[in-house]
């Protein structure tokens, strides 16, 4: 066993756990007393993205910071407690496990971002990845199985903790030679197993909190009457200063000769690890954890009325951990110490622990204060609302369910069927949170953009984007809903919730800036290269289900508006094979997402068509058939990001779902009307059908102009209006030509009956019409049949 430690951490500027996890790790668990499970979730994306299951178990005393994010509780399996004591659940533990090695960090920080950053806190790290564990890892393991027996807990939570110890215990048991001792308080009170000496030369104390009248810091003081004792408070210490000074004076004369310190640390960093410390000569013994120096934390074990729950190390050292804490000289009074009163410990009659979402039902758990509890629960997550009847309890231990149901969001307000507000609950996706994906995707853990301009994590993404290609959940007999849940377990095991995320269009992208900016910094074979594998991954698509389609489309389709082909003859051909291939899949569980992404598709392959015409757009146009609109906030999460240099500043989500709506409806003839160039005027359909131009330069000229340029469409009536308020009307066959030009308050017509080599030339100013073969005079601006 590998020891490093104990030491105080340094602040961090980037989520991160106390130590490295362990490579490999099948199970993470985190104990804490407090949690930002938001926080912790990103600290533990990496190691949950390669496999492991992340269990976070804390006080359910306090309710769980979230962070942003709409869906549940996903990356980690939260476990809020209880201690049957009705003491606090303090013990702050990270374990990395897989059958063949662990690592360990025992402390005093919370998963929360002081508690794992900002603030200063010890922790000692251990590494077991021999052939055998060593003495503290059996005693960890054995202490996770009794924890059950301290806690009021559900019984997810329960099997994680047994998991967890299995493993750790998965090797043969051999003892080492000065390995720490695990202090845990669930059957001996802390104080009661510690070595002391009477009459060492010094003992120091370091604590967060201390109870009123100081009881726990004078018994400390006098099992050990050392020479000299010093005391380290932070800044925001939890203590009654006069009380605390009552106890100082008492341990001041235990020894006319003695000497007491009160100090407090330089820096001004809030210290919230308990260390006890005391020397004999060179021989120090040291203890650290997350101890309070209270009653509750050292004197009584966790089985007694309001005792804590506690978990510590005891080691002897040969360095002190506290002599090197610069501090200065500090009396209680100080008004600088900002002394806060003890901490009151929340209580309310009944509290809901999580509301866990399965496959087939909502469950919730709940802890009554007494025998009695609410008959049924009621639980409000955005603008749903969901009724969990009562179904059985063990002990104080409440169950709820509702049969059938889901719930969306991160977390629930939670009331009794009488009304009774019983507070907020985390809301956590078991599925999810217990699964171990066999292949996930590197967006687990990184950046798209970062996963493009890595050689490595690119293969891995194609290969995870294969992966959801990998067999399908039955199609007959199965509700679409029930089948669309259980397909998305079955993917999420296998590659992880990023990609389906990505897939589904719940997670955003920044095509334009973030990914530009990541393919202008490839060289030329990276370029080549990305090209290469987007074209066999489009070729593999056309045989795949709807959820690979969706992941292998929008791939292409961030890319081509990333600029990965800045030439619009280049990308358009790949969208349109990509959406031809999205829009030929069957598979109504995901129809909402195929529609929003096939309008956002045609869209795009629209904007390239326009740039650069290109032969077959009509026939995929011909296919894209939407049986609905698809929803708008869809349409939005896959088009947001994609505006830029490539699809145009003006794709916006806004727009796009009725462009594409307008575009599906269409005519070939609307798509050459656009096409008209802005140079030639301001162009529109008129009320007839025909088209209506306004121009500065020569209506007669422009007539023809834009005639030509709707050949394909015969005899459209064209009519040009200059800027002198004249008018010129022109239809054109491909060898008949009718103009009619102002004359007198009527009509010119002119009619040239075989122009077999077309117009263009005359269009072009290049040459002059021959003279008409017949003229006449109308009232009406309408073509005369010849």
């Amino acid at each position: 066993m590998l020891t490093a430690g104990p030491a105080w951490t340094a602040s961090a500027d980037s989520p991160q756990t106390p130590a490295p996890l362990l490579s490999g790790a099948e199970e993470v668990l985190v104990l804490t007393g407090r949690a930002d499970l938001g926080f912790a979730e990103a600290c533990l994306r990496q190691a949950r993205a390669a496999g492991a299951r992340t269990t976070v178990l804390f006080d359910a005393r306090y309710e769980a910071a979230l962070g942003d994010g709409a869906t549940a509780v996903r990356d980690v399996l939260p476990v809020p407690v209880v201690c049957r004591s009705g003491g606090a659940f303090r013990a702050r533990v990270v374990i990395a496990v897989s059958p063949t090695a662990a690592t360990v960090s025992i402390g005093s920080g919370d998963a929360t971002p002081g508690g794992w950053g900002r603030d200063a806190e010890v922790w000692t790290h251990l590494t077991a990845d021999g052939p055998t564990v060593p003495t503290l890892i059996t005693d960890l393991a054995e202490w996770l199985r009794r924890l059950p027996g301290q806690l009021w807990i559900e019984p997810i939570g329960a099997e994680r903790l047994e998991a967890v110890a299995a493993l750790l215990t998965a090797r043969p048991h051999e003892g080492e030679h000065d390995e720490p001792m695990l202090l845990a308080n669930d059957q001996v009170p802390i104080l009661e197993q510690l070595p002391f000496s009477p009459g060492a030369d010094r003992l120091s104390v370091a604590a967060p909190a201390f109870d009123p009248a100081g009881r726990a810091f004078g018994e400390i003081a006098r099992a050990v009457r050392a020479l000299q004792v010093r005391l380290l408070v932070p800044s925001g210490v939890r203590c009654d200063a006069a009380g605390l000074t009552a106890a100082l004076d008492e341990v001041g004369g235990f020894d006319e000769t003695g000497e007491v310190l009160v100090q407090t640390a330089s820096d001004g960093r809030y210290r919230g690890a308990g260390v006890i410390e005391w020397w004999n000569g060179d021989a120090g013994v040291l203890v650290t954890g997350g101890l309070d120096c209270t009653p509750e934390s050292l004197l009584v074990t966790s089985a007694d009325p309001g005792g804590n729950c506690e978990l510590a190390l005891l080691q002897e050292v040969t360095a002190s951990l506290l002599d090197p804490v610069d501090g200065r000289d500090v009396a209680l009074s100080d008004p600088s110490l900002t002394i806060r009163t003890p901490e009151s410990v929340p209580t309310s009659a009944a509290r809901v622990l999580t509301l866990r979402v399965h496959a087939d039902r909502v469950e919730a758990n709940l802890v009554a204060a007494g025998s009695s509890a609410p008959d049924g629960l009621v639980a409000t997550a955005g603008e749903t609302s969901l009724k969990l009847p009562w179904t059985g309890a063990e002990g104080r231990l409440h169950t709820y369910v509702a049969e059938g149901a889901r719930l969306g969001g991160r977390s629930a307000q939670v009331r009794a069927a009488d009304g009774t507000q019983l507070g907020a609950a985390v809301i956590s996706d078991v599925a999810v949170a217990v699964t171990r994906y066999t292949r996930p995707s590197p967006l687990e853990v990184r950046e798209l953009g970062d996963v493009f301009g890595d050689a490595g994590d690119l293969e891995a993404l194609f290969a995870a984007v294969s992966a959801l290609a990998s067999g399908r959940t039955a199609r007959h007999g199965v509700p679409v809903a029930e089948r669309r849940a259980a397909e998305e377990e079955r993917l999420r095991a296998i590659v992880g919730p990023a990609l389906l995320d990505f897939a589904f269009g719940r997670t955003a992208v920044d095509a334009a800036d973030g990914l530009g900016l990541a393919v202008v910094s490839m060289d030329a074979g990276q370029i080549e290269r990305l090209r290469q594998q987007v074209l066999r991954l489009g070729g593999a698509a056309s045989g795949w289900p709807l959820p690979a389609r969706l992941a292998a489309f929008r791939i292409v389709l961030v890319l081509a508006a990333a600029g990965l082909w800045p030439a619009p003859q280049d990308w358009t051909p790949l969208l349109a094979a990509g959406l031809d291939a999205l829009i030929a899949a069957d598979d109504e569980a995901f129809a909402e997402e195929q529609a929003a992404l096939a309008t956002v598709g045609i869209a795009a392959v629209h904007h390239g068509h326009v740039l650069s015409p290109l032969g077959g757009f009509e026939d995929l146009r011909a296919q894209v058939r939407l049986d609905a609109a698809p929803p708008a906030d869809l349409v939005a999460r896959f088009a947001n990001g994609l505006a830029g240099d490539i699809l145009g500043t003006d794709f916006q989500a806004e727009g796009i779902a009725a462009d594409a709506g307008e575009l599906l409806v269409r005519s070939p003839f609307d798509d050459a009307v656009d096409a008209i160039p802005d140079s030639v005027g301001t162009v529109q359909r008129s009320d007839h059908g025909g088209v209506l131009v306004d121009t500065s330069k020569d209506p007669r000229r422009t007539t023809l102009l834009v005639l030509d340029l709707l050949r394909d469409f015969p005899d459209t009536h064209v009519t040009v209006r200059g800027a002198a308020g004249t008018e010129t009307h022109g239809w054109w066959n491909g060898r008949r030509l009718v103009l009619l030009t102002p004359f007198g308050g009527r009509w010119r017509g002119s009619l040239w009956p075989g122009l077999m080599t077309g117009i263009a030339t005359y269009a072009k100013g290049a040459s002059q019409l021959p003279t008409a073969a017949r003229t006449w005079i109308t009232e009406v601006a309408e073509m005369e049949e010849s």
